[in-house]
């Protein structure tokens, strides 16, 4: 019998913001980037990598909706991260209303886009 690892592809704790406190401190100094489905802010941080965390209110919709947005933003940035390792920040992405409606697709061209953006302006 074979033994696979349960995640091949994980989120694990070390690339995700988890507290208040880091979510307040990232709110707060860093720079907002929005764009039609999100909106995201960067913080220069001490951690060599990338850290995310994701915020999806109420007034998006029911919870199953909240957390199907969840789950498709995690997998694009999970799919993309090679792409955004360089840079050494702590990101929050707010989810808008409009999200509740968008495609896999749109969120993911909507993210790359903003993280382009952010990538040129030197974050």
């Amino acid at each position: 019998m074979e033994v696979t690892p349960r995640r091949q592809f994980g989120w694990g704790k070390a690339v995700r913001l988890r507290k208040h406190a880091q979510f307040s401190r990232v709110q707060s100094k860093g720079r907002r980037m929005g764009g039609k489905f999100l909106i995201v802010i960067f913080a220069p941080s001490s951690f060599l990598g990338i850290r995310f965390g994701l915020t999806v209110s109420k007034r998006v919709g029911c919870a199953v909706t909240r957390n199907r947005i969840k789950r498709r933003l995690r997998d694009i940035l999970r799919q993309n991260k090679d792409a955004l390792a360089p840079m050494h920040v702590d990101v929050v992405c707010i989810a808008k209303q409009d999200a509740a409606n968008a495609s896999y697709h749109a969120l993911k061209q909507d993210i790359l886009d903003i993280f382009q953006r952010a990538s040129r302006s030197r974050m």
